[in-house]
């Protein structure tokens, strides 16, 4: 009988594991999804999303053989919104980087 409740209790604790981990999973597929999204980054950085469309549409209507400051203004155009964008990216990444560094210190306290 001892053994059988060592095999149940196993089993419900398995259980109890493989949701929790099954669980985390979707959340970091939600979260792969989100970051990886272009949608994601036009929502968060509209102004430097929308200069650096401008530059690249005003490039590629200048072509290599438009005006002189047509594509003066669409480099301008394009490294202003990627220095936005860029600057953006730096800081999210910095977070999470900081989150998943307080999260791994916050399991180690739970356990160690």
């Amino acid at each position: 009988m001892n053994d059988d409740q060592t095999a149940r209790q196993l089993r419900l604790r398995m259980g109890r594991l493989r949701r929790r981990i099954d669980s985390r999973l979707r959340a970091a597929e939600d979260e792969r999804r989100r970051l990886t999204s272009w949608r994601t980054y036009v929502a968060r950085y509209t102004g430097g999303s929308l200069a650096l469309a401008f530059g690249v549409g005003l490039a590629l209507a200048a072509g290599l053989s438009g005006p002189r400051l047509l594509r003066w203004i669409a480099l301008r155009s394009i490294r202003q919104g990627a220095r936005g964008v860029g600057h953006g990216l730096v800081e999210e990444f910095c977070t999470l980087w900081r989150q998943a560094g307080s999260d791994a210190s916050d399991k180690e306290d739970h356990h160690g």
